[in-house]
């Protein structure tokens, strides 16, 4: 069974379905909003920082001008693989247990900037989160020297130090809108499907 494309057809699809597919946004988009809003909500703290590594410096402007980019990168592998071991997670657990503050949950994010890394610490208290995230660069030269990775001290130079957590936006307008969109095409489907199987029955029946 073919069909040939037609304007006309899909205007008329949308004028007999255009009632329920903005009811169910409206609901689906009520109910985002809704859930939005009861979510806890989530500070950042985020700090900067470079490799202290002056040689590693040195063999990143290299590797640019040769065009090899693991050169550039190795001294941040080291720091990123550091901040995500279960020896960081452990070590943080102890700094929350001694402030008394186990129950703090919080998440941690790396990215990597021009010349070093960004580190975000997120969680549901503005002042644990900006405590953690200086600790956490702190340790880097703690396990450091008990494990004799590099011999750079510190192994990393704070550019930015974290700061009193921001709130995080809830980012309700994009939610809400993803929301409709997403009904508005499920119900779209839904409606062509059926007319589908509708015409696909009628010409077997015929």
């Amino acid at each position: 069974m073919e069909y040939e494309f037609n304007i006309l057809y899909y205007i008329n699809m949308y004028k007999k379905w255009w009632k329920n597919i903005v009811k169910l946004m409206m609901i689906a988009m009520f109910f985002t909003t809704i859930f939005s809003m009861l979510l806890p909500v989530t500070y950042v703290s985020t700090v900067s920082i470079i490799s202290a590594d002056t040689s590693a410096t040195t063999a990143s402007s290299i590797g640019k001008f040769l065009g090899i980019s693991n050169i550039a990168s190795s001294s941040n592998d080291i720091i990123i693989s550091m901040l995500n071991s279960n020896r960081m997670a452990k070590d943080i657990a102890q700094f929350l247990e001694f402030n008394k503050k186990q129950n703090f949950r919080y998440s941690m994010i790396i990215h990597t900037v021009t010349a070093g890394l960004a580190m975000d610490i997120k969680g549901n208290d503005p002042a644990l989160t900006e405590k953690v995230a200086n600790f956490t660069i702190q340790n880097l030269d703690k396990i450091n020297a008990e494990l004799n990775i590099t011999p750079s001290k510190p192994m990393a130079k704070v550019l930015d130090p974290a700061v009193y957590g921001k709130r995080e936006s809830r980012q309700i307008l994009r939610k809400v809108f993803i929301a409709g969109l997403l009904i508005f095409l499920l119900v779209s489907l839904y409606a062509f499907f059926t007319d589908y199987l509708k015409k696909l029955k009628g010409s077997s029946g015929a």
